[in-house]
């Protein structure tokens, strides 16, 4: 895939797919039981990290080559009404929820809406103490907003246009920050305990993994040295690299003293992986066909609906309480039918919503501009009729 090419897709159908299964594992992994551990669901987590960083930083470099400019109010619009629709819909369900079964003050809702409303959400002490407010896996979402309040910030503080100058630059900036994960995690030793994983700075970082590949990939000669990675055949070793980790990352977990090293490899592979994905083959096709991305589009509210929608499936059902395939795949589906309904009802309408005040704020500006420009150098209406 030429360079050219790479810039003039719209949309990189195959990462929906990811997405698709990204959330797929996570919920086989939490209620699936024994039989289902070899996914390492858990860390289909940060399959999302890396992909949020690449896109997020994708969407900033094409806006500045569209319009010369990066705004950081329309980032923020967009986030706005991509986020929090769905998030406040799913919390404030949850919470009619527990007040009608008079459970709000023995889950602790009192104290946790005050971590969930301000997305700080992984260090919610209940997390620790066994609380169950159904809510614990929007942790990542409380890590993620934390980024994006930052990242588009230093880059146009860097300065996109000094960044395409000296890419190289910029990439072994990057690559060195990516090294200092050690230094601000406490060492290449992460504590096996949700407490430790839900706290530690490696998040952020791999995050950036996502931002750094954007980068190379965006300018000429990032993406020269990343080109032969498109080619179809090298999807193989890639493909079978990342499989052969990620079916085995919760026993490697347990078993090496050097566990942040996997959680950076996976990140490295993942940033691999979705060079495959973007690049034309079998495998973005596969991950880009309609059930695909059906399921990706509602990736978002599938993954924040799991906790809530398995306590109900056990309650209509208590057979399903134990986990197995079937409490699993019950999971899935109810949760994917009500992440529909929010996906056509909450997520779409309010999306459009951001783009309207978008489009309308850069309309005014338009016309300000315009306003200001000397007389002699305004367009002049077209006569009648020409």
């Amino acid at each position: 895939m030429s360079h050219e090419d790479y810039l003039g897709l719209r949309r990189f159908p195959g990462l929906d797919g990811l997405r698709a299964l990204a959330a797929t594992m996570v919920i086989f992994f939490h209620f699936g039981g024994p039989g289902w551990t070899w996914l390492s669901g858990w860390v289909g987590v940060y399959l999302f990290f890396v992909l949020s960083g690449f896109l997020i930083t994708t969407l900033l470099l094409r806006e500045q080559d569209r319009t010369g400019r990066i705004s950081l109010s329309n980032f923020y619009i967009r986030r706005v009404f991509r986020i929090l629709p769905p998030y406040l819909v799913i919390l404030g369900g949850i919470v009619a929820f527990v007040l009608l079964r008079g459970e709000f003050y023995s889950r602790d809702f009192p104290r946790a809406l005050k971590f969930y409303l301000t997305f700080l959400n992984e260090f919610l002490p209940s997390y620790t103490n066994g609380a169950d407010n159904f809510f614990s896996g929007s942790w990542t979402l409380g890590i993620e907003e934390k980024f994006y309040l930052v990242w588009p910030f230093l880059l146009v503080a860097v300065g996109i246009g000094a960044a395409k100058r000296k890419f190289l630059l910029v990439a072994v900036a990057m690559a060195v920050l990516l090294a200092l994960v050690p230094l601000t995690s406490g060492g290449w030793v992460l504590e096996n305990s949700m407490t430790a994983i839900y706290r530690s700075t490696i998040h952020y970082f791999i995050l950036a993994g996502g931002c750094l590949l954007a980068i190379m990939l965006h300018y000429r000669r990032g993406y020269a040295l990343l080109k032969p990675l498109t080619h179809p055949l090298a999807a193989i070793p890639i493909v079978a690299a990342f499989a052969l980790l990620h079916t085995n990352f919760d026993r490697l977990w347990h078993e090496t003293r050097n566990n942040l090293w996997l959680l950076v490899g996976y990140a490295a592979l993942t940033m691999l992986l979705l060079i495959v994905l973007v690049s034309p083959g079998p495998l973005r096709w596969l991950l880009g066909t309609a059930p695909m991305r059906f399921v990706g589009e509602r990736s978002y509210s599938l993954y924040l609906l799991q906790g809530p929608v398995h306590f109900v499936v056990v309650q209509a059902v208590p057979g399903l309480g134990q986990h197995r395939t079937v409490s699993a795949l019950t999971v899935f589906l109810v949760g994917l039918a009500i992440a529909d309904l929010i996906h056509r009802w909450v997520e779409k309408p309010l999306i459009d919503v951001g783009k309207g005040l978008i489009a309308r704020k850069e309309a005014r500006r338009a016309e300000r501009q315009e306003e200001q420009r000397p007389a002699e150098t305004r367009a002049e209406p077209a006569p009648v009729g020409s």
